[in-house]
């Protein structure tokens, strides 16, 4: 998953916005620095959708003069297994009650900032009648 990113210059130095994401904005003083931001409050946005039960926008192609910034692939991960969830109706308690977990694991599970663990995330995409495929394609 990586999203076509906008760089313009602002008054302290480069703003970031993407058109498939209209909450995301990231900055700093220079170009390279708001990139690496970028990625960081890319996740942000992914939890603001994980947390608000919304379905997230797949990135578009990327238009001339835009930078594409990749999502970690935990992060992609939690955002198929919310919307999963979401496609089946339930809530963080009705899969922590397929799982036989805490909802507090369930909670973590979705946390963009935690680190989860990939049989943990397999685990509960498993419980939902899901399988998790990772596929590797070129650059």
């Amino acid at each position: 998953m990586r999203y076509p990113i906008k760089l313009e210059p602002d008054t302290v130095g480069f703003m970031a916005t993407s058109r498939d994401l209209p909450e995301f904005v990231a900055a700093d003083e220079d170009e390279r620095s708001t990139l690496v931001n970028a990625v960081e409050l890319l996740e942000t946005t992914l939890g603001i959708y994980i947390d608000e039960r919304r379905r997230v926008p797949r990135p578009s192609e990327a238009q001339d003069g835009e930078h594409l910034v990749a999502v970690p692939a935990s992060t992609v991960i939690k955002v198929l297994l919310s919307e999963a969830m979401l496609d089946k109706g339930w809530r963080k308690a009705d899969l922590a009650r397929a799982m036989n977990v805490a909802p507090v694991q369930v909670d973590r599970m979705l946390d963009v900032n935690h680190k989860s663990k990939l049989a943990q995330l397999e685990a509960a995409m498993d419980a939902m009648g899901h399988h998790l495929e990772i596929e590797v394609v070129a650059a």
